[in-house]
């Protein structure tokens, strides 16, 4: 093999790598993660209760991942807990992995979002914040979104509500 050739190959290789890296990047940027919610249990932050997603049924459940830290995730709260307002048959859960001491300041000021404990995102392969999933009375996953959403909007939720009752 001449230098000619392990030079091409190097190139190759070099290109590939760069390739491979993007999608990867991509992968965990944009497309929302699988999410068995079977396996979810969560912890009341109030009352340290053990709930799982059977736990809120004939509701429409918005399963939000977010994190204090996070400001799209801040910034769409005010958004979650008026949609929660306008459609009764919707439960916003908001789910984090922080403390008590570092939800209960957001629990109050959005009393209309379930904030709730998961012991850590690791089984949820949940990487970038926030992650939210929309399920239908019969726990069929309609929706998933990642990053910061007017969830409130009049027109998004008149186009979700299409899949609700399937």
């Amino acid at each position: 093999m001449n230098a000619w050739s392990f030079s091409k190959i190097a190139n190759i290789l070099f290109y590939l790598v760069i390739i491979l890296a993007t999608l990867y990047f991509l992968k965990r940027k944009f497309i929302v993660p699988q999410l068995d919610t079977n396996q979810l249990v969560f912890q009341d932050y109030n009352t340290n209760q053990q709930l799982d997603f059977q736990s809120f049924p004939n509701k429409i459940i918005v399963l939000n991942f977010w994190q204090t830290w996070c400001g799209p995730c801040i910034q769409e709260l005010p958004s979650l807990n008026e949609m929660s307002i306008l459609e009764e048959d919707i439960i916003v859960l908001a789910i984090s992995d922080e403390p008590l001491e570092k939800i209960q300041a957001f629990q109050n000021k959005y009393p209309n979002i379930v904030f709730l404990k998961i012991e850590s995102f690791s089984s949820t392969n949940i990487t970038q914040f926030p992650t939210t999933y929309v399920y239908n009375k019969s726990g069929t996953k309609v929706f998933s979104h990642i990053g910061s959403k007017n969830w409130a909007d009049k027109d998004f939720i008149f186009h979700l509500k299409k899949n609700w009752d399937n």
